[in-house]
């Protein structure tokens, strides 16, 4: 009874200290930038006026160990340039199931593009930040003159091409790329709310070896298969 009562005790204890670990701050700040392009002007919701926004990857350090490449998921707040505390949250927690889908599968077809090394990499990043902010503020797939995420004729309309290159091809079907994700809100506006605060960040980190077949190669493989069994998603302070 004694010994049972120990074991009882001991997972219990363990219990409480795994709960307490997990529920530790995140520490994270933005050092620096990955791939990506200045807008020149752009209307978000963080200010009433247009301002030359970046638009594109971001470089982290989470608890002052890893770096990480991340986009911003809300047009409403401000890069941490030191240490703030950030939970970790996932899409469907966040965002509505429909916009959390879209952006999944934003990243299932274009997230590769934006880590390519060229110029064209750089304006898929671009793009590829004023499409997620299009989807999230605006619920809908045309970035133009209205809405929370508004351009003008001063906007860097290759970027803008881009981002609506993208938003025109997102029909509810995956791409080729699998993504899991990890989202880093700041507690304030949690993606999507007025309250400034520091932006939240999505991680995406590609699923190895998971692709989405096309409909013509799943047909091959299971008639291949002979009926076997199958084993088988920153904005910096703008500049003036």
């Amino acid at each position: 009874m004694l010994r049972t009562f120990a074991k009882t005790l001991l997972a219990s204890l363990l219990c409480a200290v795994a709960i307490s670990a997990s529920a530790a701050p995140i520490l994270i700040k933005e050092t620096g930038l990955g791939n990506g392009q200045w807008t020149n002007s752009l209307t978000l919701p963080i200010q009433s006026t247009p301002a030359n926004y970046w638009a594109g990857l971001q470089t982290l350090v989470i608890d002052n160990v890893d770096t990480v490449l991340a986009f911003c998921v809300d047009p409403w707040e401000l890069s941490p340039t030191s240490n703030q505390s950030y939970e970790i949250n996932d899409l469907g927690s966040i965002f509505s199931s429909s916009t959390a889908n879209f952006i999944n599968e934003l990243y299932s077809k274009f997230y590769a593009s934006t880590l390519e090394n060229t110029v064209a990499g750089a304006n898929a990043a671009a793009g590829f930040q004023l499409a997620l902010w299009e989807i999230i503020a605006d619920h809908d797939f045309i970035l133009d003159g209205t809405g929370l995420v508004a351009t003008n004729a001063k906007t860097n309309q290759t970027i803008v091409d881009v981002a609506n290159e993208m938003l025109s091809q997102l029909n509810g079907i995956l791409g080729d790329d699998i993504y899991s994700f990890t989202l880093y809100t700041s507690g304030k506006s949690n993606g999507e709310g007025s309250t400034k605060g520091f932006q939240d960040y999505l991680v995406a980190n590609k699923v190895p070896g998971n692709k989405v077949p096309e409909p013509a190669s799943a047909l091959l493989l299971i008639t291949a298969l002979g009926g076997g069994l199958l084993i088988g998603r920153r904005r910096r302070q703008p500049q003036d």
